[in-house]
């Protein structure tokens, strides 16, 4: 019979193909089968040609920038503890990981940032439809003065950056934590998204794209851990 794919294999599966590749087709689902124009239009109020939400001081104090700031902080943090590998014995056998997850945190939201500038996708609320001047407009590469600044989502991916906090733990931490990472990484970037969807910043397209970002870079630095623990187990069956 033939041998069962190995954790390394599963890992490169589910999180380098599976997970970042449905979250992408949803989203293509969405911008194309109407999805994001029937969502945006719910949370619009033609009557005074804007966002309710977006006139919400409450909302844009906490759930934009107090948001983006707890995340920001929670990386240096990170980086922190990262740093202190270099000096601390109890932390240095999970130096890989730690650097891991500080680099696939910082890298997701970094290159969603990239990417705005490079299309004409605009945010809902520049929109002629909702109240802006912008026509609609997908197309790439475009010159800085067409750009659009908008795809994919930045808050979004702000949230979804704590998906390296979920494979990090994976690394060094018991299923029960792990889960409760994943469940709150899910939980913030899924805020921090229908919030910017709610004061027509984005499309829900624009934030499934970020999410399938954030989940195949942070997955994409726990590979060379995922090797070296095949290559330890095979050293151990040898042995």
């Amino acid at each position: 019979m033939p041998s069962s794919a190995s954790p390394m294999a599963v890992f490169c599966r589910n999180h380098l193909l599976l997970i970042p590749g449905a979250l992408a087709l949803f989203a293509l689902f969405a911008q194309h089968s109407g999805l994001d124009h029937a969502l945006t239009t719910a949370l619009y109020d033609p009557v005074s040609a804007t966002f309710p939400a977006r006139t919400s001081m409450l909302l844009e104090l906490f759930g934009h920038h107090f948001a983006k700031t707890a995340v920001t902080f929670l990386w240096v943090a990170l980086l922190v503890v990262a740093c202190s590998t270099f000096w601390l014995p109890h932390f240095r056998d999970r130096a890989q990981a730690l650097w891991a997850a500080v680099l696939g945190m910082a890298l997701g939201p970094m290159i969603v940032v990239a990417m705005k500038g490079l299309n004409s996708h605009q945010c809902p609320w520049n929109l002629r439809e909702f109240g802006g001047a912008a026509e609609l407009s997908s197309d790439w590469f475009v010159a800085a003065v067409d750009a659009g600044y908008c795809f994919p989502g930045g808050h979004a991916a702000s949230g979804f950056s704590l998906i390296a906090l979920f494979f990090l733990l994976r690394e060094t931490q018991s299923a029960s934590w792990t889960t409760r990472m994943l469940w709150l990484a899910i939980t913030v970037g899924t805020t921090f998204s229908l919030t910017r969807m709610a004061q027509g910043a984005h499309f829900l397209s624009h934030n499934l794209w970020a999410a399938a970002i954030c989940w195949w870079i942070a997955a994409l630095f726990f590979v060379p851990l995922q090797r070296r623990a095949q290559v330890l187990r095979h050293c151990e069956v040898a042995a």
